[in-house]
């Protein structure tokens, strides 16, 4: 859903305090909230199976407007998927749509407004049924994300509407292992999120800073293994969960109808292989009949004792 001209200028004019980034030395993030004190460190938060969530996130890659050269793409699916398990959130990666414009290869803070905001739905590869703070998540993959400092900007997400951008320099971190939480991280701003807020700021925090978080070598190190990285707490969890980006699971209906002891194995039927018939085969007599006994009685006497050696 496209929004009116004038919620298009209040966000331009309010973009900064709103859009969330994540830099090597600073965060893009501004005019946060104070940080609650009262907030509870990281602990397992009781969740039932019946309470999944769906979180959907369309991926987009962004190419030359030729579509042969497009920015790198990795979900880092895996990961996303371990760290938000601690609110009961599965994350679902949509088939990948392609946008073919060399306009947004590299991106700065105001065609991201225009990728996430403007036009039609549908428009820029945004899946048709989102709109600015329900549907999928719409995240757009490019080569660089402009900055006014000049500094590494590995991603930015509009806090609590839809909107992510995913450079290619996330693959660069670290020697090429890659900086994991950054997609978790951003869908943590759209969640409704921020840096200082309900418990953020410690280290192991998902959705502290990039100046202050310690981001994840490998899976092995995120929450509640190894190092306990990407940690989220419960006022976190509780504020992610109300977003309207979520949806309930649907229940699983691959079950069988019956139980396993109720049921009865049937073996199956020959399965034919082909379409091919069998081929009768002509069997002769095993004996000459009377009328050739009578007619040729030497020579068949000879031919039956051969046959019956």
């Amino acid at each position: 859903m496209s929004i009116s001209s004038t919620r298009v200028s209040k966000a331009l004019i309010t973009r900064l305090p709103v859009l969330a980034g994540i830099t090597v030395m600073v965060a893009a993030c501004g005019g946060n909230a104070a940080s609650d004190d009262s907030s509870s460190p990281a602990t397992p938060v009781s969740l039932r199976q019946s309470d999944m969530l769906v979180l959907e996130v369309q991926p987009i890659q962004v190419c030359d407007d030729t579509g042969f050269i497009c920015a790198q793409v990795e979900f880092f699916e895996a990961i996303t998927d371990k760290i938000w398990s601690q609110a009961n959130i599965d994350v679902e990666f949509l088939p990948l749509n392609q946008l073919n414009d060399s306009t947004y290869l590299t991106t700065d803070e105001d065609e991201f407004l225009d990728l996430s905001f403007s036009g039609n739905p549908g428009d820029f590869g945004r899946h048709p049924d989102s709109t600015e703070d329900s549907g999928p998540i719409n995240l757009w993959f490019v080569d660089v994300i402009e900055t006014t400092t000049g500094l590494i900007q590995y991603g930015n997400a509009w806090i609590g509407l839809n909107g992510i951008l995913i450079s290619d320099d996330i693959l660069d971190f670290n020697n090429g292992l890659g900086r994991i939480d950054v997609i978790a991280h951003e869908l943590g701003h759209n969640l409704g999120l921020r840096h200082s807020t309900f418990g953020a700021g410690p280290a192991e925090n998902l959705m502290s800073s990039g100046l202050d978080r310690t981001v994840p070598e490998s899976i092995d190190d995120i929450f509640p293994d190894g190092d306990g990285l990407s940690t989220l707490t419960s006022e976190q969890i509780e504020v992610a969960r109300t977003s309207r980006f979520l949806t309930d699971a649907e229940a699983d209906e691959s079950l069988p109808a019956i139980a396993a002891a109720d049921a009865i194995p049937q073996e199956a039927p020959p399965i034919l292989l082909a379409s091919t018939s069998p081929t009768p085969i002509a069997v002769p007599d095993a004996s000459p009949s009377l009328l050739t006994w009578l007619l040729v009685l030497p020579l068949g006497q000879k031919v039956y004792s051969r046959i019956n050696r």
